[in-house]
């Protein structure tokens, strides 16, 4: 049994990463399960019965990513009791997630604006970050409860934009490092609840 876990697991990761290539084609508006098993050396029947669709494979690569993006690191963050340190750590591993694949990360968002499947799917993973965004800022309203709610509400929306790819990428795609990058996202989060770290 175990040999034909791990068989199945190596069969798993090059259907994964037949997917990628063939996102990263120029050529990927033509995706398909016909395409991917081909790329694969499987059957179809192997690749529906690994996935079940189409929008299942690609949900599939996204966390396929996201475990070699460390995006586990995630949990650590929110583990930690000062609402800073969070805020520092979720933002610093998302940024890490985001440049670890970004052109494959484009090319999934490309698919999620034409399937809509898909693009429920992606919509349900930035519902997640809003969720760790909120839980960040009420933390941080807990710390200091003389803040006004609006505020508050305010500053998820600004959180969620600033830990978004689309920022991400805007910042990078001018030919920054991925430190100056975070630097510029950490900077802009605090200015959004007000915190001057003392290092500046």
């Amino acid at each position: 049994m175990t040999r034909r876990k791990v068989a199945a697991n190596r069969n798993r990761e090059r259907i994964l990463l037949a997917a990628r290539a063939l996102l990263l084609s120029q050529d990927f508006s033509e995706f398909s399960m016909e395409t991917v098993a081909r790329q694969a050396g499987v059957s179809r029947l192997t690749l529906y019965y690994q996935f079940k669709s189409k929008a299942g494979l690609l949900e599939a690569l996204n966390d396929f990513i996201a475990r070699r993006g460390e995006m586990g690191e995630l949990a650590e963050a929110f583990r930690a009791g000062d609402p800073i340190r969070t805020l520092h750590e979720f933002i610093r591993v998302l940024a890490g997630f985001w440049d670890s694949d970004r052109e494959l990360i484009r090319r999934l968002r490309a698919v999620g604006s034409l399937d809509s499947e898909v693009g429920r799917s992606l919509a349900e993973r930035n519902e997640r970050r809003r969720h760790g965004c909120r839980v960040i800022i009420e933390r941080y309203y807990h710390w200091y409860p003389m803040l006004p709610e609006p505020w508050a509400s305010r500053a998820v929306d600004t959180l969620q934009m600033l830990t978004s790819f689309e920022t991400f990428d805007t910042l990078a795609v001018s030919g920054r490092k991925f430190d100056e990058v975070v630097q510029i996202l950490h900077k802009q989060a605090y200015a959004v609840i007000n915190y001057t770290p003392p290092s500046i």
